[in-house]
């Protein structure tokens, strides 16, 4: 098992959930503890689901896919690299808006849940190579770190939020190419 890779992994998908988390944060800012716990471990448990849910699909094809696995990997964390890249770019040409006091729904969270773990089902695929027990633990290790660091940057957003949501795309774009260059030169070594 390759920590490091987890980690790297654990932190990039993070980095979306985290900054949302931020954002509503400032836009509630008066959000009680209760709720941003409650935001944190919503963005954690899709971002553990998600990733599951990816690896069920492709270990039905793992005989199949076995030796395309290091490129599989590669092309899809290329994917979320120019995906996220592209997404940063996009929001600093964007005007920054004056931010109004809003309330953030229940719906809202899921809704963000969702749409900030979907490219976790991605991460599914590319552990395919590890067996069930230890690719749960990854998953899980990945939606702890969500969890933590959405708690985090909720409790701390006021300090910290502009910076993230500034650099966000660009940071996880960047590691989700080293990562997936990674795979791809060790599964052609192999």
């Amino acid at each position: 098992m390759d920590w490091i890779n987890v980690i790297l992994t654990s932190l990039s998908m993070s980095v979306d959930a985290m900054t949302v988390s931020a954002v509503d944060a400032i836009e509630e800012k008066n959000m009680k503890k209760i709720k941003a716990i409650l935001i944190a471990l919503t963005f954690g448990l899709f971002q553990f689901i998600m990733p599951v849910i990816g690896y069920f699909i492709g270990y039905s094809f793992k005989d199949i896919l076995e030796a395309y696995i290091p490129w599989i990997a590669f092309s899809l964390l290329t994917f979320l690299a120019i995906k996220s890249f592209v997404g940063w770019i996009i929001e600093r040409r964007k005007k920054e808006e004056e931010i109004e006091e809003k309330h953030i729904s229940i719906i809202n969270i899921i809704v963000q849940a969702i749409s900030t773990s979907i490219d976790a089902l991605c991460i599914g695929f590319v552990y395919l190579y590890l067996d069930i027990y230890w690719a749960l633990i990854v998953f899980m290790i990945v939606g702890l770190t969500t969890f933590v660091l959405s708690m985090l940057t909720s409790f701390l957003a006021h300090l910290i939020a502009k910076k993230l949501e500034k650099w966000a795309g660009l940071i996880a774009s960047l590691v989700f190419l080293a990562v997936g260059l990674k795979i791809l030169i060790e599964g052609l070594i192999e």
